[in-house]
């Protein structure tokens, strides 16, 4: 499944395909259908430490949610469909769900928040 939608000829990678790729290499590795040399492959397209741990907690998304999908399902395919849509991208996101939108988000170009940071901010229950 993953091979037909995806194909395994190609040099470059974007972090974002990588996730995704990784999020469905993850969905087979759940069903039934490891691929761990396409696997380090993506790993290997990156140098940095922060886009590999990406790249496996999409991964490892993926592979958790096929396991929990398949106690339901009659036919690895049926989980197949169920996570990843036919271009391939993850029905679910692939990683925001397991980190913090600080570490998702590149916030650097964002404008700042207007008033106080909430850690200076007085709690609900003592405002009037």
């Amino acid at each position: 499944m993953y091979d037909r939608l995806f194909g395994t000829k190609w040099d470059d990678i974007t972090r974002e395909e990588a996730a995704k790729r990784a999020f469905a290499l993850g969905v087979a590795a759940g069903i039934g259908s490891p691929r761990p040399e396409e696997l380090d492959r993506v790993l290997s397209s990156f140098q940095s430490a922060y886009d590999r741990s990406l790249v496996e907690l999409a991964y490892d998304e993926g592979r958790t949610k096929a396991i929990e999908a398949t106690a339901e399902a009659d036919k690895p395919e049926d989980v197949w469909d169920e996570l990843v849509d036919p271009t391939g991208t993850p029905l679910t996101a692939p990683v925001s769900a397991s980190l913090p939108g600080a570490l998702t988000k590149l916030t650097l170009t964002d404008p700042p928040e207007e008033g106080p940071p909430s850690s200076l901010d007085l709690p609900s229950m003592l405002r009037k």
